[in-house]
């Protein structure tokens, strides 16, 4: 009778502790006001193989930089870090400025200037492919936002034109 108790306790008290396990819930901008805390969730990765550049044939792509101001909405923090990637690219610092990025990703994984950034720097040292991965992960998150999504869309032309 006590091994049943002692059983059936165990069971209760795992799955009381099984049930404040935190669970990822994707948030959406319109439902909560946006957290000061860092995301606990790291980007996710691309498994791809880089391949290094072939030889331009072709003209090289043209320099891709914001044509619309596109604040984000809700967490400075992130306008702040895309300032800065911008920045970096516009002095030809491609490395920083997708570090820069990657921070802002981390921060909001659903903006999609992010991706932007980060593909149009990727551009710029010849990594089309995996600018263009960025490109497809950036369009579906630019939905609100027409500005970037029209830039998104002209820079997977140029990529797509450049092959």
């Amino acid at each position: 009778m006590v091994t049943i108790q002692r059983l059936l306790s165990l069971i209760i008290l795992s799955g009381l502790l099984g049930g404040c396990a935190q669970v990822y819930v994707p948030v959406s901008e319109s439902k909560l006001p946006p957290s000061n805390s860092p995301s606990t969730f790291p980007p996710p990765e691309t498994e791809s193989p880089v391949s290094p550049p072939a030889e331009a044939e072709s003209e090289p792509v043209k320099r891709i930089e914001p044509t619309v101001s596109t604040p984000v909405k809700g967490n400075s923090a992130v306008a702040s870090l895309l300032e800065e990637a911008w920045r970096l690219n516009r002095a030809n610092d491609y490395d920083r400025s997708n570090a820069v990025a990657e921070r802002a990703m981390r921060i909001d994984h659903a903006e999609p200037e992010v991706y932007l950034v980060m593909a149009s720097n990727y551009v710029a040292m010849m990594q089309l492919q995996l600018a263009e991965q960025l490109v497809r992960q950036g369009l579906p998150l630019a939905g609100q936002k027409p500005g970037v999504k029209a830039e998104l869309q002209s820079l997977l032309s140029r990529i797509r034109g450049s092959r």
